[in-house]
């Protein structure tokens, strides 16, 4: 049985670490969100290709969002009611815009038996902005983040070192998870898709992403 100070033990604990923040980061991102709801949207409209811009975004997003964790905007953030209140105003605003958005949008047809979209299909950087966007106007996961990370720092170790290799590895499962949510999507496209199958699916894409938005004033001013 190895010593408590010895490298074998050390070790151990590293990667116990490790895939407990695995389990908590891939579970928090697996749970329904805004991100979700456009990685799926996107994959049912544009086919799963025209969903990777927007999931390359969303985890693009994460990682300025861990950025801005670890500087003091995080902890502005953190410590100020009536900033935390204005970033969460601003995110919900942004989710109204999409939610009007996709509520708005026209019934969009297939072309033959493909299942690609030619009409009104967004380029590849308008979805990876709107991934970059969606993520970053949301101030929840700098709150994940701020709570997350120092139960996995070691301080006697490099935080720079700690910091980008956490938070890769949460953009990375961002990555792999909404993917497994858009290519299950895809995969039953087919039985879900009608005449105005797209209409359906716009029309529950942007009542969650209203739903979402009213969630956000709900708590914010209850809060």
């Amino acid at each position: 049985m190895p010593s408590y100070d010895s490298p074998i033990f050390y070790l151990r604990n590293i990667v116990n670490g490790f895939f407990t923040y695995i389990l908590i980061a891939s579970l928090t991102i697996a749970s329904p969100g805004p991100g979700i709801v456009l990685s799926i949207s996107n994959s049912l409209k544009y086919g799963l290709k025209g969903a990777f811009p927007g999931i390359v975004g969303v985890a693009g997003g994460m990682f300025l969002v861990a950025l801005a964790s670890a500087t003091s905007m995080g902890a502005l953030l953190a410590s100020s009611v009536t900033g935390f209140a204005i970033a969460k105003s601003i995110g919900a605003a942004y989710l109204i815009y999409l939610g009007i958005k996709l509520l708005r949008s026209s019934s969009i047809k297939l072309k033959g038996d493909s299942g690609e979209v030619p009409l009104h299909r967004p380029s590849t950087g308008a979805r990876f902005k709107e991934g970059i966007i969606l993520t970053v106007s949301n101030p929840k996961p700098i709150m994940f983040f701020i709570a997350l990370f120092p139960q996995f720092i070691n301080v006697a170790s490099p935080y720079v070192t700690q910091f980008l290799f956490l938070s890769s590895t949460f953009c990375v499962l961002v990555f792999l998870i909404h993917s497994i949510y858009a290519m299950f999507a895809y995969a039953i496209k087919a039985r879900i898709m009608s005449a105005g199958g797209f209409t359906i699916i716009n029309r529950i894409g942007g009542t969650c992403f209203l739903l979402f938005a009213g969630l956000i004033f709900y708590t914010t001013k209850f809060s």
